[in-house]
């Protein structure tokens, strides 16, 4: 029986179909099987940001803007293609441009060199771009000095520009708008000599807002010629009139302890101080009152022109009360508080003495910085001494002084530990409040009106 099945051909064909059929089927289910396995396990997602976007054009004839130099790309597909485009990253975004037309239009963002089997979304995926005719020109640059560049009582001459002008490329509507060509410098210097620096141009249309052009070369030379003009002098501060009945002048700080005085060298010589009046007639708190800087007789100028001068008041109720308690605690005209007296009047005993009222002032501070002192108040401390009374006795309140630090300030909250000069060394001291707190701020830019361009 299974000979003739065997032999039969007919019988072998079928067989052989029904082999092939359920081998077809056994390998086609397993690669379906392995198939989804890996899509499933083998998936990934990745995002790409900074992603350089080159712009296709006419570069001979046009000027693009509007264009982001970077994007961010998000790509999805099998695992190990997303991770080596991810790692290679020699794929290109682009924009096509190269047919486009004068004026303004919407264009959406490509990308090449990456695998058919990932997924790509670019973001943004299509720009607002202008394009327009591409103008080159030549433009005259001026050069602008920050008020920290040069150092009181000195002054810039004419700056000399290396190159004098710089090329400008852009759209031509953007190049008709450039109103101002401008080298900023902006250092810290204070410089008393002739100096040469480099400084970056910028360009601003009229009212002052940047533009996007291609300048060339970006920065130039810029030699400053620096003369002295002035003597730093100090400010005397003098109270004229007399405030509401109720009231009695603490102290009146100025801003800044010197201004200098512009002239010639045998009127300035003669120029010890300039005493600054101020009016107290109309006070009736603490205030801050801006006064004019006199201009001595003979003198140019001053520099600057005005200061301001904060004023502290104290009823005179409290005021009194301080000075009957004052009083009731002299010795030798200062408050004082003998902590520890020998009636025998030994000398080397030791004793305290006590000073209320004694002014704190400023040193150090960089002349590129303006102090508003916040702690103490009125400007003011009170200092207990100790030592021996020999020594002791011998010491005074206008021998003091109460110095705060400013030389390592920088612009912000600055609080700085008090200092006494002015005792012998086997003297100990208190100072309260220990610390005087300071705003500091950076002196404001000198503003230039800059020459427009033609």
């Amino acid at each position: 029986m299974m000979d003739r099945i065997l032999n039969n051909k007919w019988s072998i064909r079928i067989i052989a179909l029904l082999l092939a059929a359920i081998l077809f089927t056994s390998v086609h289910a397993s690669n379906k099987d392995t198939t989804s396995f890996s899509t499933t396990s083998s998936s990934d997602s990745e995002v790409i940001e900074n992603v350089p976007v080159k712009v296709y054009y006419d570069k001979t004839n046009l000027y693009i803007s509007g264009v982001p130099e970077t994007v961010t790309v998000t790509i999805s597909g099998p695992r190990s293609i997303v991770q080596s485009a991810k790692a290679q990253q020699d794929f290109t975004v682009y924009a096509d441009l190269k047919n486009a037309s004068i004026g303004t239009q919407e264009v959406k963002l490509q990308v090449k060199d990456l695998s058919d089997r990932l997924k790509v979304k670019i973001d943004p995926a299509s720009v607002s771009v202008n394009v327009q005719e591409k103008v080159t020109k030549k433009f005259s640059v001026d050069v602008e000095l920050s008020k920290s560049v040069i150092a009181d009582g000195y002054q810039a001459g004419t700056p000399i520009i290396d190159p004098k002008k710089v090329s400008i490329t852009g759209a031509k509507d953007t190049i008709e708008q450039i109103a101002y060509v401008k080298a900023t410098l902006e250092d810290d210097g204070n410089h008393k000599s002739e100096f040469t620096d480099k400084a970056t141009v910028s360009v601003f249309d009229s009212n002052l807002n940047k533009l996007d052009v291609d300048v060339s070369p970006q920065e130039v030379e810029v030699t400053v010629p620096v003369e002295k003009v002035g003597k730093s002098v100090p400010i005397k501060i003098k109270q004229e009139g007399t405030p509401e009945s109720d009231i009695e002048i603490s102290s009146m700080t100025p801003d800044k302890s010197e201004v200098v005085v512009v002239g010639d060298d045998a009127v300035l010589d003669k120029i010890k101080e300039i005493e600054i009046p101020i009016d107290v007639s109309k006070i009736k708190a603490d205030t801050v009152k801006e006064v004019t800087v006199p201009v001595p007789n003979g003198a140019k100028s001053v520099q600057p022109t005005t200061i301001e001068v904060k004023i502290k008041t104290i009823k005179k109720s409290e005021a009194n009360t301080e000075t009957n308690t004052s009083d009731n605690n002299k010795n030798d005209d200062t408050d004082s508080d003998d902590s520890t007296k020998d009636d025998s009047g030994d000398n080397d005993t030791k004793i305290s003495k006590s000073f209320s009222n004694i002014q704190v002032y400023m040193s150090g501070l960089k002349s590129t910085l303006d102090a508003q002192m916040i702690t103490p108040a009125n400007g003011k401390v009170s200092v207990t001494i100790t030592g021996e009374k020999k020594t002791i006795d011998g010491i005074s309140a206008k021998d003091l002084s109460v110095i705060a630090n400013l030389s390592k300030g920088k612009a912000g909250d600055y609080s700085i530990p008090l200092e006494l000069n002015g005792l012998p060394d086997n003297v100990a001291y208190v100072i309260n409040p220990t610390n005087a707190d300071f705003i500091l701020t950076e002196k404001e830019a000198q503003n230039s009106v800059p020459s427009k361009n033609t």
